[in-house]
């Protein structure tokens, strides 16, 4: 995570901290296992071209997803199992090989997580989102890694990818389609597309934008778990509308302290 990525999560989570509790109470808690498969028929034909001009047809592509989503009171999270492998030809050590997957799962968190919170309309509180991936297991899918530089896939990755390529790939293993001609689209001929979001060609980009659409499913569960509670879905402030919020937190505080000194 680079020091504007890792200076933003610190301001936002200083917001949360601020103003929530510890626990939100009332609302419903709970965890389930979420796997299903996923695919897109071939399409196209030599006229349909993908971002490097090459021609179509492209698929068929097919492809399992599997996590398990929570609310624990405070968040709402997806912890995605992943059992690393390496090439032999990397000949890496076990440092070497704890090194990278501790970077590879900064490195999605840095793009994932605090870009979206779920919001009670009954309390106002703000309900973080998060992605975490763990290698404990029972895993739920296996990453090969490869040295150098290549085109990765859910499965493959390489040494050379940033972050915003893991965190496309781990974007599939949610069960999320890409968003750009050639890859794994949705409901073409009518594909949602993106030159700019994570799972478009905005994955080629240090700072991929974050659609809603990405954050879909944590909206869904926690009204699966609190049907009538009106939550909305809504984007963190950027870091600076951040500082200001916390700021004007801290003043409110700091007022409440200086005349409950006076009084």
């Amino acid at each position: 995570m680079n020091s504007k990525n890792r200076g933003s999560a610190l301001l936002v989570a200083l917001v949360f901290a601020t103003f929530s509790t510890s626990a939100l109470a009332g609302l419903v808690t709970g965890s389930e296992k979420v796997s299903g498969k996923r695919s897109t028929p071939a399409y196209g034909d030599a006229t349909l071209k993908d971002n490097a001009g090459n021609p179509g047809p492209f698929g068929p592509f097919n492809w399992d997803y599997s996590y398990t989503r929570s609310f624990d009171g405070k968040k709402l999270e997806k912890d995605i199992q992943i059992n690393f492998s390496f090439d032999d030809a990397l000949k890496y050590t076990d440092a070497q090989k704890d090194a990278y997957i501790k970077a590879a799962k900064a490195g999605v968190s840095s793009v994932w997580d605090y870009k979206f919170a779920v919001k009670d309309g009954n309390t106002g509180q703000v309900i973080p989102i998060f992605v975490a991936v763990t290698t404990e297991g029972p895993f739920n899918q296996t990453v090969k890694v490869h040295g150098g530089n290549g085109r990765s896939d859910m499965t493959n990755w390489f040494i050379g990818d940033s972050a915003s390529t893991n965190a496309h790939e781990v974007g599939h293993m949610m069960g999320l389609f890409d968003e750009y001609i050639g890859g794994a689209v949705d409901k073409y001929p009518n594909p949602t597309l993106s030159n700019d979001g994570l799972m478009g060609l905005g994955a080629l980009n240090a700072n991929p934008v974050m659609y809603p659409r990405y954050y879909q499913q944590y909206y869904d569960y926690i009204k699966q778990l609190n049907p009538d509670t009106p939550f909305t879905l809504l984007a963190v402030p950027e870091p600076t509308k951040a500082m200001l919020l916390l700021s004007g937190g801290l003043f409110f505080l700091v007022g409440m302290y200086g005349r409950r000194r006076q009084g």
